[in-house]
């Protein structure tokens, strides 16, 4: 865990701070699309479909991602988080908590991204959304009572990028290296790391391991502590083991990432531009097949 504070909240405990909490949804759409291929896009609509009372709409699209970079989910400036704090009205120094309405991962981008700009009383709805219905609590519909278009406050933000996400040039160090102290791991379902699920240039950066983000979660969707560690201990990382995760866009990273701190890990770094940018490097290897054991 960060520090000696857990980074995940359970539906409850937000439930009795709910007035003096910010709360944020990262919610997106999911759909398929006329070729039967997963699709996400912003979840304006599922937030206004039902929400935590008070929530506030967290657009993970096109305002916790830089939306003018050439990969989809980078990181957003300081410029544009600091105007993303005034629109929402949080600084560093609110309780803040983040959830979503599908795995967790979303919610952990978001969550991560404000860690980096030294939100650090930022954190999870452990389960999301589907444990605060199930236990009973209250929902709310249409837009965001709490939201202003106008900037009520100015918010002055540290960029503290390096303890949380790593780029390009350094994952490439760490895979073409014989020899490193640094462990890279791929977050995504297994079928993706091996290649089999096909694609353009399938497979995964060379001398990555596996621990795919849904292994590290309960049949319910909250986090496992036991489960994080069982997956990490058989794929040999020790609890000193500095490690750099990626996925396909750097959101189940951001899960696995906040599953590995809860488990007593080191908080490991994101590669931001994961998959979608080393796919777009056509003289970036790929490797195809398990990890040999």
């Amino acid at each position: 865990m960060t520090g000696t504070e857990s980074a995940l909240v359970s539906a409850g405990w937000l439930h009795r701070r709910l007035d003096s909490t910010i709360v944020l949804d990262a919610s997106v759409e999911r759909s398929v699309d006329d070729n039967g291929q997963t699709v996400f896009a912003p979840g304006g609509e599922v937030f206004r479909t039902a929400h935590i009372p008070g929530a506030r709409f967290a657009d993970l699209f096109a305002v916790f991602s830089d939306p003018a970079a050439a990969v989809p989910f980078t990181r957003p400036t300081v410029a544009q988080m600091a105007s993303a704090a005034q629109q929402l009205g949080i600084t560093p120094s609110d309780e803040i908590v983040v959830y979503d309405q599908l795995s967790g991962a979303y919610a952990a981008r978001v969550w991560l991204v404000l860690r980096s700009f030294g939100f650090d009383r930022a954190r999870v709805l452990d389960g999301g959304f589907a444990q605060w219905v199930d236990q009973g609590y209250p929902v709310a519909d249409g837009d965001a009572s709490g939201e202003t278009t106008e900037p009520r406050i100015e918010v002055h933000l540290r960029d503290l990028t390096g303890r949380a996400f790593i780029d390009l040039d350094e994952v490439r160090a760490v895979a073409v290296a014989e020899q490193s102290s640094t462990t890279l791991v791929c977050a995504l379902r297994t079928p993706d790391y091996t290649g089999e699920s096909g694609g353009a240039r399938p497979g995964h950066i060379p001398g990555s391991v596996s621990v795919p983000y849904p292994d590290l979660l309960n049949d319910d969707g909250t986090f496992s502590t036991e489960r994080t560690r069982k997956a990490l201990q058989a794929s040999g990382i020790d609890a000193g083991s500095e490690v750099i995760l990626y996925c396909g866009g750097g959101i189940n990273a951001a899960g696995a990432a906040l599953a590995f701190d809860e488990a007593g890990y080191p908080l490991p770094r994101v590669y931001d531009g994961s998959m979608s940018e080393w796919r777009a490097h056509p003289e970036l290897p790929l490797v195809t097949g398990p990890h040999p054991r």
